[in-house]
């Protein structure tokens, strides 16, 4: 029988050969065409760039982290009406596709959006939709996160601190924070990163003001073809986002289940903040989703279907949809074997080197890479295998992430009584490990096909007009003006959104993690 350590790499083989040819090929193929312009650093326009693209990561990580930690301590301590299904649900925001989320904050804070007629308070243009934006999709992942930091904190241990006359807060800070400190730190690692390298909310919500570098890379590539001063800026941005992923595999090894625990009921003071946290964030982040629900069935007259009836008439409706299940099929169907290998690899090899690099397709512009294809595989550019290679690329580490977790807290004594009892290493992984990761392995399959449906950035760049996508259509007509076209591109984006939420629902084991 071969070393553990070394099955564990042989089984990540497939997927680290695939991330190389997909990944790290492309990228050195781009920085070698433009070679890399290290005077860019000198420009003041693209530090100006870096610091902005750095300031509205680190405001967001920083309203996520002061809206996001009380909430899910809270949650963590009290039991509360809904608290499992709003849980689940806060999973949604992060599999919405970014062209429906920039919808819905328009239509909400825009020039004619539902909150500037109330308030007159018109936030196009400004920082602020964009910075909404990033808390819609990152504040779910910093509960989600926290609250698994906090769930693991033994209620006794914070009645004990109350028993020696510790105030509710104090035994939290005292107590609480401190053990739950590395679920805390990763989550802001990672809403950090994941506003950082966002691509189409500042394409779509900031104006050239607030351009961050993920748009200026997308516009010297694909736009004005000055790969040299694109690969610098690559190059940089890589060297910070392989930092912060380090960072955040480092904080997230080696943790352990959430264990149950009877909580008490709230009341009070802690219900009163459990119910007025929870309003708040369903605010920031389903509100968007409603409003363009509401602005597909509105017209200048009021309620109408005239949206979805001439959404319904167009024979291009049907492509769109049928593209994009199948597209989305093939990638979850090759994401899902390459994934599972690899996080049985990294799982038994127990090595940080594999840990980061299931990370790195999260951190490279997409759009880099869509420009890195067209140089590396010059007769593939115009394939359906390669657009469905990229799509795979996306899903492959949300797989794998919220595999690997579940894997890594199944108890050992497990395998060693089925190993008593006479299993061969095959038998115990069918018998013990599949059915302790199945739900996990669901729930990460549910992260990867809602995010695959939405998809945008390669696909921006990667499409042939026969293979148009919801995504390709939506972006399409929203780049066309008149009242018709909005309401068509919101009636879409329902589809679209719809059809996420569904693919979620159907597959979700409800013991994924958020990446």
């Amino acid at each position: 029988m071969l070393p553990r350590p070394l099955t564990g790499w042989l089984l990540a083989l497939p997927a680290l050969i695939f991330t190389a040819l997909l990944l790290l090929l492309p990228l050195g193929r781009t920085l070698a065409e433009g070679g890399v312009n290290l005077s860019v650093w000198q420009d003041p326009y693209f530090l100006g760039r870096l610091g902005w693209t750095l300031l509205q990561a680190g405001i967001t990580a920083g309203l996520a982290l002061l809206l996001g930690v009380p909430l899910a301590y809270l949650l963590s301590r009290y039991e509360v009406a809904g608290k499992r299904p709003f849980l689940r649900l806060l999973l949604l925001p992060f599999v919405t596709p970014t062209l429906v989320t920039v919808l819905g904050l328009s239509a909400l804070a825009g020039p004619h959006g539902y909150l500037t007629r109330l308030t007159g308070l018109d936030l196009s243009d400004t920082p602020a939709l964009l910075l909404w934006g990033n808390l819609f999709f990152n504040l779910p992942v910093m509960i989600r996160l926290a609250y698994g930091g906090f769930a693991r904190v033994p209620v006794g241990l914070v009645g004990a601190a109350r028993t020696l006359g510790a105030g509710g807060w104090r035994a939290a800070w005292d107590v609480a924070l401190p053990l739950a400190f590395p679920g805390i730190a990763a989550g802001f690692v990672l809403v950090f990163l994941y506003s950082a390298l966002s691509f189409g909310l500042p394409l779509s919500l900031g104006s050239e003001k607030y351009a961050t570098l993920e748009v200026e890379i997308y516009t010297l590539t694909a736009l004005q073809l000055r790969l040299s001063e694109a690969s610098a800026l690559i190059v940089g941005q890589l060297a910070l986002t392989l930092a912060a992923t380090w960072l955040y595999t480092w904080l997230t090894r080696g943790g352990a289940g959430v264990g149950l625990q009877r909580l008490p009921r709230a009341t009070g003071a802690a219900r009163a903040g459990l119910w007025g946290l929870m309003a708040l964030t369903v605010f920031l982040c389903f509100a968007p989703l409603l409003a363009v629900a509401l602005r597909g069935v509105t017209g200048a007259g009021g309620l109408t279907l005239a949206h979805w009836q001439s959404l319904w008439r167009d024979e291009q409706t049907p492509l769109l949809l049928g593209n994009t299940l199948r597209f989305g099929a093939l990638a979850l169907l090759a994401a899902g074997v390459l994934g599972t290998l690899y996080a049985l690899g990294a799982w038994l090899a127990r090595s940080r080197v594999l840990d980061t690099v299931s990370l790195l397709p999260l951190m490279v512009s997409p759009v880099s890479l869509a420009v890195g294809y067209l140089l590396a595989y010059p007769t593939l550019a115009a394939t359906l295998p390669l657009l469905i290679a990229a799509y795979t690329l996306l899903a492959l580490p949300l797989l794998v992430r919220s595999l690997l977790p579940a894997l890594r807290a199944i108890p050992p004594r497990l395998f060693e009584a089925a190993r008593t009892l006479g299993a061969s290493p095959l038998v115990t992984q069918q018998t013990v490990t599949l059915p302790l990761a199945l739900p996990a392995l669901r729930g990460g399959a549910a992260l990867a096909l809602a995010t695959v449906l939405g998809e945008f950035g390669a696909t921006l760049v990667l499409t042939r007009p026969e293979w148009a996508t919801l995504s390709t259509g939506l972006y399409e007509r929203l780049g066309r003006p008149g009242e018709r076209n909005l309401g068509e591109a919101c009636a879409l984006a329902t589809v679209l959104l719809l059809l996420s939420a569904l693919a979620f629902t159907l597959l979700d084991g409800g013991e994924g993690e958020v990446v």
